[in-house]
């Protein structure tokens, strides 16, 4: 069956938050969606349907990578989910191909994400830690091969590096 990825509409929300709270056991990551949106942060939110049947989703808010003075934003995944009842037919993998397209086109340099590193190297995820980066999801001294980043452009963007802040509501909804 083909997977059809578009843009989140209004009428969307109530399935999104649904999709959210299945795929993740809990309502945590839906109540993160939804605080993204009502503080307008999402700068991506895309759904994937099956024959008119939303199954998936998936959004984008901005980091902050601050280095001493300089801060620069770029945008990372997160969270995405798939319904339960339809993982493992390659709905996850459109979503987030849909995404790097889109972010590509839009011109930005990288994307960071927090997830498996078994799931996200096979679309140009790499652990992000090696290159310079630091984040609150890494405990010092810690495992950080779960906070990658992707490089959307032909080169790496010169002198970024620093620690990354997701938006404060990746800490609110837990």
């Amino acid at each position: 069956m083909p997977i059809d990825i578009r843009l989140e509409r209004p009428d969307d929300i109530d399935r999104v938050y649904a999709i959210e709270a299945a795929a993740f056991g809990g309502d945590a990551h839906a109540r993160l969606v939804d605080a993204l949106r009502a503080d307008d942060a999402l700068i991506l939110s895309h759904v994937a349907e099956i024959n008119g049947d939303i199954v998936g989703h998936a959004a984008y808010s901005f980091v902050s990578v601050t280095d001493g003075d300089c801060a620069r934003h770029f945008p990372a995944l997160g969270p995405i989910g798939v319904d339960p009842r339809r993982q493992g037919r390659g709905i996850g993998s459109a979503l987030v191909r849909a995404g790097l397209r889109a972010l590509t086109e839009a011109e930005y340099e990288l994307v960071f994400l927090v997830g498996s590193p078994r799931y996200y190297p096979r679309f140009g995820y790499q652990p992000a830690q090696p290159l310079g980066f630091t984040s609150d999801y890494v405990k010092p001294g810690g495992k950080h091969e779960h906070f990658m980043v992707a490089l959307l452009q032909e080169s790496f963007p010169d002198g970024v590096r620093g620690h990354v802040r997701f938006h404060p509501a990746f800490v609110e909804v837990d």
